[in-house]
C-alpha cells in the first residue's frame, strides 16, 4: 500500500466516523483522495517555510471552504484543515510538538504547535503519487481552463485575487475585466517544459560537494532547512513533468500583480528552478535574437553595469569557457559563480546547441530557440516614482533618461553613505577610535561562546546574560564606534551590495527600522568580518541609508510622505484605502486588517491543543499597516499596470516576473521598445493625479520636476 492510498484510507475512516453535529462534517462532501491531493502542497510549503500548526491547518481549511463555496469563519478554517492533518500524524509522516512562546523575553503562558517531518522519505514519494490537475499548487499537464469573469475559477475554486477582501471580489465580477482576464487567460496558456541538460547537472550538483546552492554556505539552520526542502521539492517536480509540457493557472495579489499559482517550479521562483526552464515552443532567433541571448547571459553572469553592446560583446569574447561550461559542467565548474548559476548554465547550454547548429552549416537566424531572455527595470519603485514626480535629478540614476553608461543609484547611495560614515569618525577622539579592536574582539568572544553552547543548556543562558549585559554597559561606546566598524569596509562592491536592498525597498515605503534588519541579514553571507558585526550597528546603519535616501532622492521621497497622508485621512474616516488602476481598471483594496484572536481547541486522541485563531471576519482596519502601507501598494499597483499592459498588447508569448519581462530572444528586439513605450503610456495618462481624484485628495499634488518621461523611449537601461 503506497502512502497515498494511507493516507486516503486513514481520512475516509475518520470521515465516515463524522457525527453531522461536528464543524468539520462539511468536508464530507469531498472525497478523501482528493482532500489529501489539494493538501499536500500545502503541507509542503507550511515544512518548507517553518509554519505552525495552525498557520498551516488554516490554509488547508480555507482552500477547503473555497472550493465548497462557504462563508468565512476563521475557527471552522482551523478545525477543517487540522481533521485533514490528523491523517498525516496518523499514518506517521508528519509530527508536531509544543513551541513556548516568549513576550518581552519572558515565557509567555500561552504555546503554539510547530510541525514537522516524521518521515522525510515518504513525503518526498507522496510527490509522486498524487495528481498534478488535483493538487493545489502543482503545474499541470492540461492547459487549465480560462478565467470566465468569475472571481472564482470555475474548476479549482481559487479566487481571482489572493486572499482577495470582498469589496475587491464583488467588484471584480460587477464590472468589465476583459483586460485583465484576457492577460491571466494568455499567461496560462503558456506551455513549459524542462530543459533536460540543465536538470541532469541539478540532479549531480545534489549529490556533489560542489555545487552552487545557497544552502551549502547557509549558516541558519532553520534557513538551511527551508532551502533544501525548496531544492528537494524543484527536483522531484521536475523529474515528474520531465518530457512533458505544463502549465500554470495565474492569479492576482490585492495590487494587481500577477503570480503563478504554483509552488516551487515556475519562473518567479529562485534561480534554481527558473534555470530548468523552456518554452515549449521555439522561436527563430531571427535577425536580433543572438544579440539578447548574449545580453541575457552577460546579465546572468552579473556583467550588467555596462552598456548593451559592452554585454554582447563579453560573450563573444568569453565564449570558448561559456562552450566549456557546456561540455562538462561537474568539471568545468567555473558556471558556479555567476550571479544566477543555473540561468547562467541553461545559457551556455543554449550557446553550445548554436555552436552544434552552425557545424551542420544552419544559419544563425533560423536556430529554434525556446529559452526564455529577460530584461529588468532598472530599480523599479524608484523609477516609477521619478516618473510620478518627474524629478529631472534622480531621474539618471535609475536610468529614465537616455546616457552613454547605465546609471547606479545603488551605489550612488552607498557613496553618499560612506561619506558621512567617514565624516562621522573624522569628529570622533583619536583614542576611542584605537579602541575599536578591542571592543570589537570583546563582543565576538562574546558572540561565539554563545554560539558555542549547546542550545538549552545552562552555559547558554549564562552566555547570553553575560553578552547582554555587556551589550548594555557598553552601549554608548558601541553607538560611537559605528562609524569605525563601518569605515573599515573599503570594497565598493560590498557596500554597494550592503546598501542595495535597502535602496530598493525605499520606492515600497521601506522603513528605517525594515532597512536596519536588512542589513543585518543581509551582510552576513558577504565576509567573515560583517558576520561578526554587532546588531546595534547594522540597525544603526538602515537607519542611515534610510535618512540619506530622504535627504538625495527628493522626488521619490515626497512622493513616499504624501500616500502616508492618504492613508491617514483614510484612517480618519474608518475607510479602506481603495482606487481602481488606470488603464487595466483592476480594484486595488488595501484591506489591512487587525483580526481579534479567539482560543479554540484542537483535538487529537485525548490531546487537546489550546490554541489562538485569529478570526479575520470580525476584524477591524489596522490603522498602522495601513499608514505603512500605502506608499508600496501605489507603487506596486502601477507597476502591475505597467507589466500588464506589455502582456496585453504583445502578439507573441511574454513570461512575468513582477519587474522582469522575458519571452524568446527572438522577440525582444520588439519588447524592449515595448515595455518602454507602456511605461510612457501609463505615465502620459497622469496616473498620480488619477488615484488622488478618486480619493478625493486633488489638494495632495505636489510640484513635479521637468524630466519629460518620454526620453525613457531613448533609454537603452531603463529595462535592460
Amino acid at each position: 500500500m503506497t502512502v497515498l492510498d494511507k493516507l486516503v484510507e486513514d481520512l475516509t475512516y475518520r470521515i465516515n466516523t463524522l457525527d453531522n453535529r461536528n464543524r468539520a462534517s462539511y468536508i464530507k462532501a469531498m472525497p478523501a483522495k482528493d482532500i489529501i491531493e489539494f493538501s499536500y502542497t500545502h503541507v509542503l510549503k507550511g515544512l518548507e517555510r517553518k509554519a505552525s500548526l495552525v498557520e498551516v491547518s488554516t490554509s488547508i481549511g480555507r482552500r477547503l471552504r473555497q472550493k465548497m463555496r462557504l462563508e468565512q469563519d476563521s475557527i471552522l478554517e482551523a478545525q477543517g484543515g487540522w481533521f485533514v492533518l490528523i491523517s498525516y500524524i496518523e499514518v506517521g509522516i508528519l509530527g508536531y510538538k509544543k513551541k513556548h512562546m516568549y513576550k518581552n523575553g519572558k515565557k509567555d503562558k500561552h504555546r503554539s504547535y510547530s510541525l514537522f517531518a516524521s518521515d522525510w522519505k515518504a513525503i518526498k514519494e507522496l510527490m509522486d503519487l498524487v495528481d498534478n490537475e488535483k493538487c493545489d499548487m502543482f503545474p499541470v499537464n492540461t492547459p487549465p481552463k480560462s478565467w470566465d469573469g468569475s472571481a472564482y475559477h470555475q474548476t479549482t475554486g481559487i479566487s481571482v485575487i489572493k486572499k482577495g477582501h470582498s469589496l475587491a471580489l464583488n467588484y471584480f465580477e460587477a464590472n468589465d475585466m476583459s483586460y485583465i482576464l484576457k492577460v491571466l487567460n494568455k499567461l496560462t496558456s503558456t506551455a513549459w517544459r524542462i530543459n533536460e541538460p540543465v536538470f541532469n547537472v541539478f540532479k549531480q550538483c545534489l549529490r556533489s560537494k560542489e555545487n552552487p546552492f545557497k544552502f551549502t554556505k547557509e549558516i541558519d539552520p532553520i534557513k538551511r532547512a527551508s532551502l533544501i526542502i525548496e531544492v528537494e521539492a524543484i527536483e522531484r517536480l521536475a523529474e515528474k513533468n520531465l518530457g512533458l509540457p505544463f502549465y500554470h493557472l495565474y492569479n492576482l495579489d490585492f495590487r494587481g500583480r500577477i503570480y503563478p499559482n504554483t509552488a516551487f517550479l515556475h519562473e518567479q521562483s529562485s534561480d534554481n528552478a527558473k534555470g530548468l526552464l523552456l518554452l515549449d515552443e521555439p522561436v527563430r532567433l531571427g535577425e536580433t535574437g543572438l544579440y539578447w541571448l548574449s545580453v541575457h547571459t552577460a546579465n546572468s553572469w552579473g556583467n550588467d553595469k555596462v552598456s548593451l553592446d559592452d554585454r554582447a560583446q563579453w560573450v563573444q569574447d568569453n565564449l570558448d569557457d561559456i562552450l566549456i561550461y557546456a561540455s562538462d559542467p561537474m568539471r568545468y565548474t567555473g558556471w558556479m559563480s555567476a550571479d544566477k548559476p543555473f540561468t547562467f548554465l541553461a545559457c551556455c547550454m543554449e550557446f553550445s546547441m548554436l555552436s552544434h547548429w552552425h557545424g551542420q552549416g544552419m544559419e544563425t537566424e533560423d536556430f529554434p530557440s525556446c529559452l526564455p531572455v529577460y530584461i529588468d527595470g532598472s530599480n523599479n519603485g524608484v523609477q516609477h516614482l521619478v516618473a510620478m514626480s518627474q524629478d529631472e535629478e534622480v531621474a539618471p540614476l535609475v536610468n529614465l533618461v537616455p546616457q552613454e553608461l547605465p546609471g547606479d543609484v545603488y551605489m550612488f547611495i552607498a557613496n553618499k553613505v560612506w561619506r558621512r560614515l567617514r565624516s562621522m569618525q573624522d569628529k570622533l577622539p583619536n583614542g576611542l577610535v584605537e579602541s575599536f579592536d578591542t571592543v570589537f574582539d570583546e563582543a565576538r568572544r562574546l558572540q561565539r561562546e554563545y554560539d558555542a553552547a549547546s542550545d538549552k543548556s545552562e552555559r547558554k543562558t549564562i552566555a547570553f546574560r553575560e553578552a547582554q549585559s555587556w551589550r548594555n554597559e557598553n552601549r554608548n561606546l558601541r553607538e560611537k564606534l559605528f562609524p569605525v566598524y563601518w569605515n573599515r569596509i573599503t570594497d565598493k562592491k560590498i557596500r554597494r551590495k550592503t546598501v542595495k536592498r535597502n535602496v530598493m525597498t525605499l520606492g515600497y515605503g521601506g522603513t528605517a527600522y525594515g532597512m536596519g534588519q536588512q542589513v543585518i541579514e543581509d551582510t552576513r553571507e558577504l565576509s567573515e568580518y560583517l558576520r561578526d558585526k554587532e546588531h546595534l550597528w547594522g540597525a544603526m546603519l538602515g537607519t542611515l541609508v534610510y535618512k540619506t535616501c530622504y535627504e538625495e532622492l527628493k522626488g521619490p521621497a515626497t512622493l513616499l510622505s504624501m500616500f502616508q497622508k492618504l492613508a491617514e485621512r483614510a484612517n480618519d474616516d474608518k475607510l479602506h484605502l481603495k482606487w481602481q488602476s488606470p488603464i487595466t481598471n483592476f480594484p486595488v483594496v488595501q484591506a489591512y486588517l487587525k483580526p481579534i484572536t479567539k482560543r479554540t481547541e484542537l483535538k487529537y486522541g485525548d490531546d487537546i491543543l489550546k490554541v489562538n485563531i485569529q478570526v479575520w471576519e470580525e476584524a477591524v482596519i489596522n490603522e498602522s499597516k495601513q499608514r505603512t502601507g500605502a506608499a508600496p501598494n501605489i507603487v506596486h499597483s502601477l507597476d502591475a499596470v505597467h507589466l500588464t499592459s506589455v502582456v496585453h498588447d504583445s502578439n507573441y508569448l511574454v513570461t512575468v516576473v513582477h519587474d522582469s519581462f522575458g519571452c524568446h530572444a527572438g522577440n525582444m528586439e520588439d519588447m524592449f521598445m515595448l515595455v518602454r513605450e507602456k511605461f510612457v503610456e501609463l505615465y502620459e495618462a497622469q496616473p498620480l493625479e488619477n488615484i488622488l481624484t478618486q480619493l478625493n485628495s486633488k489638494d495632495l499634488i505636489l510640484e513635479k520636476g521637468t524630466l519629460d518621461v518620454r526620453q525613457v523611449l531613448y533609454s537603452d537601461f531603463a529595462f535592460a
